[in-house]
């Protein structure tokens, strides 16, 4: 297995308002290229991993020499996510691939780890929480990366089938050549990944509403929780996914909290129904009994009592979903 490294200056956030809700999460844009799409039999061949630097980002790829080197591509994978703290993943269409393919292999391979963090599939995140879909032809990376102008900048000249072919002679030849072509395949999808992330979300006209649709991150990464709140019936439903380290755990109204809470860890979900109030046109919610600071000092938060929009439904929720899921 060889290991490269390449450094860009590339800074700044993705949006104006994501760090209200990935603060001290590290981001890590992640790629991968394979023999095939089958992950019962077909082998990842290169990972490919983007993280910040003081300076910019820095790519790192992991690729194996031959088709028996597969349980070191993952291995070497696994131990830089770890080793650089990653706190959420960023891919394209990852959620119907990368991640699912990683764990299988890791499964295959007898490695005893799996890639759990909350993940943000930019690809998913465009179908489901924006009019992109109705607005262009195809959803693939490189139609939109012609969208925003920025497909010409690519320095590759192959597609991913063209990359299992490649790789194939590589592994016979070694070839330097062969070797270059399938890394900048490869590095060219991570960078440019990471400039879709600038360039798409500005063009999200809510970005509270999109990441509730979506599953906002809560506990450091841990949960992930979609809000949605039924105005007639004023209530506040929040569910889930526990990610890692599920429990099992059920709360019902009381005098104090006059919630339901249900967390399962055979499925790794949660559901939290919380009552709201009215007054006029507005929507608000008691959060006296939740310990938390950034509740009390929002500046929609009067006398223990958060007025309800887009943006403080996500702060609420996430907030109600850490209270309970550290009780």
């Amino acid at each position: 297995m060889k290991t490269f490294t390449r450094d860009y200056r590339i800074t700044g956030e993705f949006h104006p308002e994501w760090d209200a809700y990935f603060s001290g999460m590290k981001p890590c844009v992640l790629d991968i290229e394979a023999t095939g799409l089958d992950r019962s039999r077909c082998k990842a061949i290169l990972i490919g991993l983007l993280m910040r630097t003081d300076s910019g980002v820095r790519i790192t790829q992991f690729l194996a020499e031959n088709h028996y080197e597969e349980a070191k591509v993952l291995d070497a994978a696994m131990d830089y996510l770890e080793h650089n703290d990653a706190g959420y993943l960023i891919t394209f269409n990852g959620c119907a691939f990368d991640v699912p393919f990683i764990n299988a292999r890791l499964d295959a391979n007898f490695l005893g780890r799996q890639l759990k963090m909350y993940h943000f599939d930019l690809y998913r995140f465009l179908r489901k929480c924006t009019d992109m879909r109705s607005r262009l032809e195809s959803m693939s990376q490189m139609s939109i990366e012609n969208h925003y102008g920025i497909l010409s900048d690519r320095g590759d000249t192959i597609t991913g089938k063209e990359s299992v072919a490649l790789f194939d002679q590589y592994a016979i030849s070694g070839n330097s050549t062969i070797e270059k072509i399938i890394l900048t395949h490869n590095r060219e999808d991570v960078l440019h990944l990471n400039r879709l992330m600038y360039l798409t979300l500005a063009d999200v006209p809510d970005i509270h509403q999109a990441l509730a649709t979506y599953g906002l991150p809560a506990a450091g990464g841990r949960l992930s929780a979609r809000p949605k709140l039924k105005e007639f019936a004023k209530k506040l439903r929040i569910t889930g996914e526990q990610i890692t380290d599920p429990i099992s755990a059920a709360y019902f109204p009381d005098a104090d909290e006059l919630l339901t809470v249900t967390f399962n860890a055979a499925s790794s979900s949660f559901e939290i129904v919380a009552p709201v109030s009215s007054h006029g046109d507005d929507l608000y919610m008691d959060v006296s009994f939740i310990n938390s600071g950034v509740l009390r000092s929002d500046p929609d938060c009067i006398n223990n009592y958060l007025i309800l929009n887009p943006r403080t439904v996500n702060l609420v929720s996430r907030a109600l979903a850490e209270h309970y899921y550290k009780k």
